[in-house]
Parts: C-alpha cells; structure tokens; sequence
C-alpha cells in the first residue's frame, strides 16, 4: 500500500472555492441589528438540498468520540449527493480537512489538505468528497448543517492501493 503524505495549507477563501465556502468574519458582509446591539456576519455560506423527496435542512452537533493527531492516517472519504454539509467548530483551535473534487472516481492525486486558522468553519459544496471531521480531543463540538430526509446522502470510498498521511504545513 502506497503513502500520500498531504501537507495541510491554509484554509483560505479563494483556495476553498472549488470545494465549498469559508465560514469566518473576515471580509463578510455585516450589519446591525437588534437595535444595533449585535454585529450579523450575513450569508457566509450557501446550504444547498435536494427537497424533491422531502429533504430538508438540518441544524445538528457533532462531538468527537475518538481524538485524531498528527500525523493522521486514513483511507476513507466521502461525499453527500444531495446537499451541502458545513461543519463550525465550538473550539478555538485548528481544524483540518481533506478534500477532493465532486466526480464518481475519486483520484488520490485530486485530494488537497488544509487547516483552518482556529476561527474558521467550512462548508462542503454538494458532491465534494471529503475525509471524515476530526479534532485533537475527545468531546469537541461541531455545528452541523447538512441535509435529513429520505434517500441516500453519503457515499463512502475507500482507497485500497493508498493510504494517506495528513501532515501539518512545514512539518
């Protein structure tokens, strides 16, 4: 079984974009509101679903059960044919995530790293393949938006000739 080690990059917006949508402050659009006592950071992000098959929109949390360091070692990904699925994280340190372009056949080659800088959360595009959400500690709590209802929602790929190593940048 070959290694691919993936050096996480810096979660930025216009490296992002081919998969999904950077969730943070910096440079969203805001206003006031609630008599100018709050600051809102408006449409960071677009969730999309299927609703055809009565689909719908989800608000969940996820809490890690098992904590994951680097270096990480995987071979799964997967994706969600009918929506978009977007992780925040209720912690204040790195997250890191892989993904791969929408398509049937997965590519090892096509897989990128990145990491967020602690303030930030993503957004999965439909159809993005991705590796399973991760943190350093078990009970990290993540928002989840993503889509409920009939219908498969997640396919699942394994990589039986690979295994990846998902590294920090410069390590």
């Amino acid at each position: 079984m070959n290694t691919i080690v993936l050096m996480a990059q810096p979660l930025t917006k216009a490296a992002f974009a081919p998969y999904g949508d950077v969730i943070e402050i910096d440079g969203a659009q805001h206003f006031g509101i609630n008599l100018d006592t709050v600051e809102r950071y408006h449409d960071l992000a677009k969730v999309e679903a299927d609703y055809a098959d009565g689909g719908r929109s989800v608000i969940s949390l996820a809490s890690v059960k098992v904590p994951c360091n680097l270096p990480h070692h995987f071979h799964l990904i997967e994706r969600h044919p009918k929506g978009s699925q977007a992780f925040i994280p209720m912690f204040d340190s790195p997250v890191y995530t892989v993904v791969g372009p929408k398509g049937d056949n997965p590519k090892a080659s096509d897989l990128k790293a990145f990491v967020t800088n602690g303030q930030q959360g993503f957004n999965y595009h439909t159809g993005v393949w991705h590796m399973p959400i991760m943190a350093d500690e078990i009970g990290k709590i993540f928002v989840m938006i993503d889509r409920a209802g009939a219908g498969n929602n997640c396919d699942e790929f394994t990589f039986e000739e690979h295994r990846f190593e998902l590294v920090a940048e410069n390590t």
